[in-house]
């Protein structure tokens, strides 16, 4: 009867806390920064462009249980303005490493909304991404940024 007790007494003190970290669920609050390519449809301003190679750092803010805040800043190879989304996203049910995060551009003359759909594996993200309004797509791979 002491073990529940005290078992009772414990989880009622940690409880809260995991389910504000995100409880388990990969903890990947954060900067994760990676270059890729990225093409575009036809129909998008930027195809006659032809490949280009970007840089992004994801931002990942805030876990709430499954829930997940994040902040996407891109640009192309060589421009110094980055341009700015915000995502909201949650990690997936039946399996936790899995996450997907829906965008919506808030900043720059060439923002987009899209999906990313992630997996946190061995200390990187990996991402694909499909902006179907614009015909956009890419996939690339994170690393997290050390905290300076």
């Amino acid at each position: 009867m002491f073990r529940a007790f005290f078992t009772t007494f414990l989880l009622a003190f940690t409880a809260p806390a995991f389910a504000e970290q995100g409880s388990g669920f990969p903890q990947i609050v954060g900067t994760w920064h990676g270059t890729y390519l990225v093409g575009f449809a036809k129909s998008n301003p930027n195809h006659a462009k032809g490949l280009q190679k970007t840089e992004m750092e994801l931002e990942i803010t805030k876990l709430d249980g499954n829930l997940i805040t994040a902040t996407n800043r891109w640009r192309r190879i060589g421009d110094t303005d980055w341009i700015v989304e915000e995502a909201m996203g949650t990690f997936s049910l039946d399996d936790p490493t899995r996450f997907v995060l829906a965008e919506a551009g808030i900043s720059g003359d060439d923002v987009s909304a899209g999906i990313f759909n992630g997996v946190y594996l061995d200390d990187v993200i990996m991402v694909t991404y499909a902006g179907p309004g614009t015909g956009v797509a890419f996939a690339a791979q994170l690393v997290k940024k050390e905290d300076k």
